[in-house]
Formats: C-alpha cells, sequence, structure tokens
C-alpha cells in the first residue's frame, strides 16, 4: 500500500522545522554562552551550526522517506549513521588540529544533536498523508 504525500506538505514541514530549529539553537546556544568563555565558546557555537546542518539534511531525508513505507526505516537509518559520523569526524578533526576543546565541542555537537532530533516527530506528525 502506498502512501502519497504532498510535496507542499513536504516543504512546509521542512521549513517549519528549519525555523524552529534555528530559533531553539539559538535560544540554548545563547544560553549555554553565558555559562562559557573563550574557545569553549566558539567551540560551542561551531558545533551547533554544524548539528543544524546534520539536522536540516537528516530530517529531508526522513521526510522524503515517508513517502513510501518502505523507504522509512532505511532513510532514518541514513539520517542516524550520518549524525554518529559527523561526531566521529569532528572528534578526529579535533583530535588533529586542537583548534578547538574537544570536550566543549562533542559534548555541545552531540547535546544540539539530540535537542533538535527531538523535534523531528512533530514536524513529521504534521505531513498530512493523502
Amino acid at each position: 500500500m502506498s502512501v502519497a504525500i504532498t510535496r507542499s506538505g513536504l516543504g512546509r514541514a521542512w521549513a517549519a522545522y528549519a525555523a524552529t530549529g534555528l530559533v531553539l539553537s539559538a535560544v540554548c546556544g545563547g544560553l549555554v554562552s553565558l555559562l562559557l568563555a573563550g574557545a569553549a565558546e566558539r567551540a560551542m557555537w561551531l558545533s551547533a551550526v554544524i548539528a543544524y546542518g546534520l539536522q536540516l539534511i537528516a530530517f529531508a531525508g526522513i521526510l522524503y522517506g515517508r513517502r513510501d513505507p518502505n523507504l522509512f526505516l532505511a532513510s532514518w537509518l541514513s539520517g542516524m549513521v550520518l549524525r554518529f559520523g559527523a561526531v566521529g569526524v569532528v572528534a578526529w578533526w579535533l583530535a588533529r588540529s586542537e583548534v578547538l576543546p574537544m570536550e566543549a565541542a562533542l559534548l555541545s555537537l552531540v547535546g544540539f544533536v539530540f535537542l533538535l532530533l527531538l523535534l523531528e516527530p512533530v514536524f513529521l506528525r504534521g505531513v498530512r498523508k493523502s
């Protein structure tokens, strides 16, 4: 059984997720930046930007996969691989370069990814099936 989902519904869900995620990331980043200073604060903001970009890509994949029930699990798993891979690549890069504090960057990256991941079901629920 195929599920038809309108393109306009997918676009609205993605745009709403992007706007809400941006506001949430900015607010949480602003609050956390009150506790951090210097390189740790820069690491946190870099992690917020990386997590936001990752989540936009992963959420678009899930929306695309939702059009066909057989693709949903594959798109969800692809998003998880993307997230874990990004954490690994950032850890590898920071271990080699020591540009920013690794602890602050990785904890922030995982925190922002998790926070934005919690938003996904809210916006997936809003996609209309016809």
